[in-house]
């Protein structure tokens, strides 16, 4: 009897775990087919039809705008629908007011989608290993973001566009955040907020228990559902100095304040 009732949890338990697999699989085919059709088939009907006439400049707002609605539909999805996640958001409102520098943390794959359920209109910055993807492609270059193959030039055109009014997004680790801990910063935040003349705002992101870190597939998604918790901070004000050999320092001490602030939100994440 207690062999057959053990056997009868065993299946129980391997069954749940089909099911919630099952889900969290679907979410991320809903995401994948969404941006593919997006970028293959939306879009080119929409230039061809409703935006026909559209300056370059009016086109990628746009196009920018319905991938802020898809991303919202995703998290909707994670969280309402399949219920394999939960998001919790902190003084996210000021995400959408715009026009912001934004420095946040990247502990996972759907940092950026979380994101951009927030905002929007914002630049990311972009590696060349995404702009390899071929579903991704289209709308990368659709939305006009930012690319990461030269820093000096995304670092002037980050600036360009901050003054043009628009927002960017900036993970100064450069990758995801590996589960040791956070990556040396990168200074190119630094630079751009003291060239533009700007605020930087910290979104500070965790996950608990840890999903879709790097080095992770979505089939190594956790049983538990994580929580997904982003929470933005007081806006981060850079001190200027003159000349270029004034910027190098203080963009090294910026930089040194943004680890700092981050890596004690890091570990109280942990705890």
């Amino acid at each position: 009897m207690s062999t057959l009732r053990r056997d009868g949890s065993l299946g129980a338990k391997r069954i749940a775990r089909a099911l919630r697999s099952l889900r969290v699989g679907l979410c991320f085919l809903y995401f994948g087919l969404g941006v593919w059709l997006t970028g293959r088939a939306v879009l080119p009907i929409l230039r061809r039809t409703r935006w026909r006439g559209l300056s370059p400049e009016a086109s990628v707002l746009r196009t920018r705008r319905l991938v802020h609605h898809f991303c919202r539909s995703f998290v909707a999805c994670l969280d309402r629908v399949m219920r394999v996640a939960h998001v919790e958001w902190i003084g996210a409102e000021v995400l959408a007011r715009g026009p912001v520098l934004v420095v946040a943390n990247h502990p996972s794959l759907i940092d950026t989608p979380l994101l951009l359920a927030k905002m929007p209109q914002a630049d990311f910055i972009v590696s060349p290993d995404w702009m390899r993807v071929g579903w991704l492609r289209p709308i990368i270059e659709a939305a006009g973001y930012l690319r990461a193959e030269d820093g000096a030039a995304v670092v002037r055109q980050a600036v360009e566009r901050l003054r043009a009014g628009r927002s960017v997004v900036v993970y100064p680790e450069g990758s995801r955040t590996p589960p040791e801990g956070l990556r040396p910063f990168q200074r190119g935040a630094a630079h751009i907020a003291l060239r533009a003349g700007c605020d930087i705002l910290p979104v500070t992101i965790s996950v608990a228990p840890r999903a879709l870190m790097q080095g992770e597939r979505w089939t190594d998604y956790p049983l538990e559902n994580p929580v997904f918790r982003i929470e933005v901070g007081e806006a981060i004000r850079p001190s200027v100095s003159e000349g270029p050999e004034g910027r190098a320092l203080a963009a090294r001490r910026l930089t040194g304040v943004l680890e700092e602030y981050f890596e004690k939100r890091w570990e109280r994440g942990r705890s």
